[in-house]
C-alpha cells in the first residue's frame, strides 16, 4: 500500500490481487477474513458495542449492540444490500452497501489501492482543520474516499469520506499496534459533522479462513432475495472446498438439469456422486462472478431462479493441467421446508 509501513501477510496479499478491482473481491475461494471487535463512546454521551466482519467489498458487514440487548446489522453480500434490527429485516440500496463497507475500518485501510478505483495523489485533502497530502478515488458503491498521509509521512492520519448526500466525514487513526504481524489502529475517532465516535478495538483478526466462513459468522435473515444469493455462493465455495457432501446439502432431493441439448434428472445421492467424481479430477482454486447475479422470487414465494456469469480456475489432478473456463446458467431454487435448494439449472460453456 502506498505510503504507509503497513506489514499485510503475503498470502493474502496475494489473494485479494489475483485478478483485478472487484472481480477478485468477489471470488468465491478467497478465504480472507477481517473481523474487529470495539466499544463506542460518542460525544452526545451514549455508548455500543461493534462487530464488523470483511470477506470482500461485496461480502461485508457491521454489527451495532447496544444497552439493553438491541442489535442493528447491515450487510452487502454480492447484489443483495440487508438490514436486520432486533427480529425484523429488510433489504436496502447503496446506502446500506456504503454504510457496511464504510466501516470496514481496517480492510480499506489494508487493501485501499484495490479497493478505491481511480484513485489520484492530492495535496489539498481537508483534514483535522488542516490541509493535508494523501490519495483518493471512487467508493464500489457511491462517493469518494480519501487516505490521508500521517504528518511524518509513515503511519495513515486516516480517512475523508464524501458519500452521496452526506457531509464529509473523518476518520481519524490512533494507537498503532500489533494485530497478527500487522500494524494497525486500534483507536478509530469518526467524525460526521454533527458527533464524534470513538471506536476502541478489543480485537482485530486478519487471517485466511473457509472461503465459507462469513456464511457461519453472520447468520442470515428469511429474506429469500439474500437466501437464494447464498445459495448460489455456497455451491461456488463448495467447489473451492472439493466438498461434495456440501453440494449435496444444498440441493433437492431431486433436480433437472439441461445440458449439451439433452435434460436429466438426478437424485441428491447421484449429485453427490458426480461431484465426489468431479473433484477426483479438478481442484477449483478460483471461482469469481463476473457479473452481480439477477435473482428472481416467484410471487408465491416458493421457487426462484438465478442468472449467474462466473469464472473457474484450477488444475487437473494427476496432469496438473490448468484450466480457466468461463461459465453462465440459470440455476432454479425451491423452498423445502423453509429452505432455498438447488433444484435445476441450464448452463453453457464460452468456448
Amino acid at each position: 500500500m502506498k505510503s504507509t509501513s503497513l506489514s499485510v501477510p503475503l498470502s493474502i496479499l496475494l489473494s485479494l490481487t489475483a485478478a483485478d478491482g472487484l472481480a477478485a473481491a468477489a471470488d468465491a475461494c478467497d478465504g480472507r477474513a477481517i473481523t474487529a471487535a470495539a466499544r463506542v463512546q460518542v460525544s452526545d454521551g451514549t455508548t455500543f458495542e461493534t462487530k464488523s466482519y470483511f470477506q470482500a467489498a461485496d461480502v461485508a458487514a457491521i454489527e451495532h449492540s447496544y444497552p439493553g440487548g438491541e442489535t442493528q446489522l447491515i450487510a452487502v453480500e454480492g447484489p443483495v444490500a440487508w438490514a436486520r434490527r432486533g427480529d425484523r429485516a429488510r433489504l436496502g440500496g447503496d446506502d446500506y452497501r456504503n454504510f457496511a463497507l464504510g466501516h470496514q475500518f481496517h480492510a480499506l485501510l489494508l487493501f485501499f489501492d484495490t479497493l478505491v478505483s481511480s484513485g489520484a495523489e492530492r495535496g489539498d485533502i481537508p483534514f483535522g482543520g488542516a490541509v493535508r497530502a494523501g490519495s483518493g478515488g471512487d467508493l464500489p458503491f457511491g462517493g469518494r474516499v480519501y487516505l490521508v498521509k500521517g504528518s511524518a509521512g509513515d503511519d495513515p492520519a486516516g480517512f475523508l469520506f464524501e458519500l452521496p448526500d452526506s457531509p464529509p466525514m473523518e476518520v481519524h487513526f490512533r494507537d498503532w499496534r500489533d494485530a497478527g504481524g500487522t500494524r494497525l489502529p486500534f483507536n478509530v475517532e469518526v467524525d460526521d459533522g454533527s458527533r464524534r465516535f470513538d471506536y476502541f478495538f478489543q480485537d482485530i483478526g486478519v487471517a485466511e479462513s473457509s472461503p465459507a466462513w462469513f456464511f457461519e459468522a453472520v447468520p442470515a435473515p428469511d429474506l429469500d432475495a439474500l437466501q437464494v444469493q447464498r445459495l448460489h455462493r455456497r455451491l461456488l465455495a463448495a467447489h473451492c472446498l472439493g466438498d461434495a457432501d456440501m453440494i449435496a446439502g444444498l440441493t433437492a432431493p431431486e433436480i433437472i438439469v439441461s445440458s449439451r441439448g439433452e435434460l436429466h434428472r438426478s437424485t441428491r445421492e447421484e449429485t453427490r456422486e458426480s461431484f465426489t467424481r468431479t473433484f477426483e479430477r479438478l481442484e477449483y482454486r478460483e471461482y469469481h462472478d463476473l457479473v452481480e447475479p439477477v435473482i428472481e422470487i416467484s410471487q408465491a414465494g416458493d421457487l426462484a431462479w438465478i442468472a449467474v456469469s462466473v469464472r473457474a480456475v484450477g488444475v487437473e489432478n494427476g496432469s496438473g493441467a490448468e484450466f480457466d473456463s468461463q461459465w453462465s446458467w440459470i440455476m432454479l431454487a425451491k423452498k423445502i421446508d423453509g429452505a432455498w435448494l438447488h433444484a435445476g439449472n441450464a448452463s453453457n460453456r464460452l468456448q
